[in-house]
């Protein structure tokens, strides 16, 4: 088994990724070459490969990417999202995929309940006045515990992000097509559409994918009808909402906001966004930790060795038609 293990990213990230203990673990399935490639250094390396390990970067699978991939059978992408990686070209050779999307999204879930308590806190404010001044006053505080929160999407991060909110007792109001009435047991939740998750919930959080039908979905109509105080929270894309139109309502003081991802990355200088006091900016940390990226590498490890013993199902596997609804790069995602 010819296993190539491939990085476009630094040889510092791609070490955390592959730690000495999961070398170790992958080479007990076969031999394994590590290489830092550009896209076409990897297209030219694929001849007699039958399993390639990626992470971020890596090139969407093209019949002219996998011109020279005459063997390979497995691609085990330790990033997330793969909508801009898996193609019908890939998937007609043949050619599977795993990926750490499910343990990635308990993660980003994790880092969003985070940002809501910082933010319901107003941490960063108090945070900052004590570095500051010495000491900082008094100023009001929220938590989470008993709140109404409105989750806009349901893929896995907001599947995640739903059952870690059952340990606050908050109500739980999930908008989606995928979110199905049977769900709503297992998820203490209740599903509603756009209108009343903003014009109902104290705080809602957005995880819906970037797709042509969601590009600017939210907009001043949404925002305008946000309960006095409410908290919007974006961890999914920028390009969702309707940045000027969220600046406006949060310079007036009608509602907060703390978001982690923007139409344009870095956030350029001159955004509507910055300097409004309603507004807590974070510089895109909200993806999965550091420390989580060796426990997606050692699954998918453990997901080669099913597929080498034959045993189904592969417990990470994405299909094509699931990657389709997964969340775009906002740098890759061309609105026609």
């Amino acid at each position: 088994m010819n296993i190539l293990v491939s990085s476009s990213a630094s040889a510092e990230v791609q070490n955390t990724f592959f730690t000495e203990r999961a070398k170790t673990e992958i080479e007990t399935c076969g031999d394994a070459k590590y290489a830092i490639m550009s896209r076409d250094e990897l297209r030219d390396s694929l001849a007699g490969v039958d399993v390639l390990f990626g992470n971020w970067g890596m090139p969407q699978m093209t019949d002219d990417f996998l011109r020279n991939a005459d063997k390979l059978k497995l691609v085990c992408y330790t990033g997330g999202s793969v909508a801009g990686i898996m193609t019908e070209e890939m998937t007609a050779r043949g050619i599977r995929l795993v990926c750490g999307n499910r343990l990635y999204a308990n993660s980003v879930a994790e880092g969003t309940i985070g940002y809501i308590i910082a933010a319901q806190r107003r941490l960063v404010d108090v945070i900052n006045e004590t570095h500051n001044n010495g000491w900082a006053p008094y100023r009001r505080s929220d938590g989470i515990r008993f709140k109404t929160i409105g989750i806009i999407g349901f893929g896995m991060i907001a599947k995640n992000l739903a059952k870690m909110l059952q340990a606050f007792e908050c109500t739980v109001k999930i908008c989606s097509d995928y979110f199905l009435p049977e769900m709503q047991t297992e998820y203490r939740a209740q599903k509603c559409d756009m209108d009343e998750i903003f014009e109902t919930c104290d705080i809602v959080s957005l995880h819906e994918s970037l797709r042509e039908d969601t590009y600017h979905m939210i907009d001043a109509h949404y925002f305008e009808k946000m309960k006095p105080d409410a908290l919007f929270v974006n961890t999914a894309r920028g390009a969702i909402i309707v940045e000027d139109d969220l600046a406006k309502v949060c310079r007036e003081g009608r509602i907060r906001a703390i978001l982690d991802v923007y139409e344009r990355e870095p956030l350029p200088a001159d955004s509507s966004l910055r300097g409004i006091e309603g507004i807590y900016l974070v510089p895109h940390r909200g993806g999965p930790t550091t420390d989580i990226r060796e426990h997606v590498t050692l699954a998918l490890i453990g997901d080669l060795r099913r597929f080498i013993a034959g045993i189904e199902p592969l417990e990470h596997e994405i299909d094509l038609e699931y990657a389709k609804h997964m969340t775009a790069s906002t740098a890759n995602f061309i609105k026609k």
